[in-house]
């Protein structure tokens, strides 16, 4: 059994060094946001504007992704449940294609791409539930 303590050391040493490397993408990202918000409300009734909005809109999203993908690094290190759960991979699959399609431009997209992300979101769905 020593070669699966190994192993599990190693992974425990992997999620620490991925949780930490999250942690830093998710600061500098907080920070670029903070600083473009900043930015953009300087700007008074023009940050109303829906591309601008749609901008800061997709970055606090993104966070919000990086923060769950982080949480969910940081359960398994500390409920010793092994390498990231499946059900936690399908939730932030979900949450990557909802941003996407938050910023999505519906006046340019095909009904055929629009068809395929509905496909795509019910059968997570249905996986995830």
């Amino acid at each position: 059994m020593p070669q699966f303590s190994y192993y599990l050391q190693f992974e425990r040493i992997a999620l620490a060094v991925v949780m930490l490397m999250l942690s830093i993408i998710a600061v500098y990202a907080i920070v670029i946001t903070a600083t473009k918000l900043a930015r953009d409300m300087l700007l008074g009734e023009a940050f109303l504007d829906q591309a601008a909005l749609k901008d800061t809109f997709g970055l606090i999203l993104t966070i919000l992704i990086l923060l769950e993908f982080n949480h969910s690094v940081y359960v398994a290190l500390t409920e010793h449940s092994g390498a990231i759960q499946a059900r936690i991979l399908v939730l932030i699959t979900i949450l990557v294609i909802a941003r996407k399609l938050m910023l999505m431009d519906f006046t340019t997209i095909e009904a055929q791409t629009l068809l395929g992300f509905g496909g795509l979101l019910l059968a997570l769905g249905g996986l995830y539930w």
